[in-house]
């Protein structure tokens, strides 16, 4: 009956409304399995190839730990050591990470009822799998506490897989190992796939974009070559979302 119905609906938002922050932390850290399993295993990848380059375990886990952008590191491995290597790392990530400010513009009204610190502190969980899982979360939970168990679980993940990946490294193939450059094209599109298959985005502009951008990083620096990924999946989303003539 739909009195029984709604007297179980208003019990779970009790129950859900009662847990302590650690518990609903929890919950966040849950829904977003998936995703941090995914993490972690590219950052065994991201690990071997910090290995590879010179950089010592503490660094390449160091790096993970404060950047906490599988995308932007990947993207700045190649370009450690070339002539203004900065300026062009601080490009690169820019074009790479623009839509964690559109992520971060979506989830402020789910945040708004902390305080300025703990919002700007919590920006460091702010990926794409916390975004998602927050967004699409539609149980009675405060929402602070399962952004940051979310984006805390996956950055957990993503530091281990790092530090395993770079004790595994000396068992690579040296040519495994000079291919790892392209893992961050591999990385962003895989990663794109499960938020759009979690949020119900269309898929096909993501597919674009990461088959384009891969294709594009044959010939091109890392960081055009994610530009031309941009371009070509936003060219295809715009035109899936004009309206038809007639």
């Amino acid at each position: 009956m739909p009195d029984e119905k709604t007297d179980r609906h208003r019990a779970t938002t009790h129950r859900l409304n009662d847990k302590s922050w650690f518990a609903i932390a929890r919950l966040g850290a849950e829904s977003t399995n998936a995703l941090a399993i995914s993490s972690g295993l590219f950052g065994i990848l991201y690990g071997a190839a910090c290995t590879s380059l010179g950089i010592s375990a503490p660094l390449a886990a160091l790096s993970s730990l404060l950047v906490f952008s599988g995308a932007v590191q990947f993207t700045a491995l190649p370009l450690l050591g070339e002539p203004l290597a900065l300026g062009a790392i601080a490009v690169s990530s820019l074009l790479v990470c623009n839509r964690i400010i559109l992520m971060g513009i979506s989830i402020a009204p789910h945040l708004a009822s902390r305080s300025l610190l703990h919002r700007v502190a919590a920006l460091h969980f702010l990926t794409d799998g916390s975004w998602a899982a927050t967004i699409a979360e539609t149980r009675a939970v405060d929402r602070f506490p399962f952004f940051v168990g979310a984006g805390s679980w996956i950055l957990l993940l993503w530091v281990i897989g790092t530090i395993a990946g770079t004790l595994i490294a000396g068992a690579l193939d040296p040519a495994m190992l000079s291919a790892l450059r392209f893992s961050g094209v591999l990385f962003l599109g895989l990663l794109l796939l499960l938020v759009v298959d979690k949020t119900g985005m269309p898929h096909s502009p993501w597919i674009l974009s990461g088959a384009a951008a891969g294709t594009a990083s044959l010939a091109l620096p890392l960081s055009l070559a994610f530009a031309v990924g941009v371009v070509a999946g936003a060219t295809l989303a715009f035109a899936l979302e004009r309206p038809n003539d007639g």
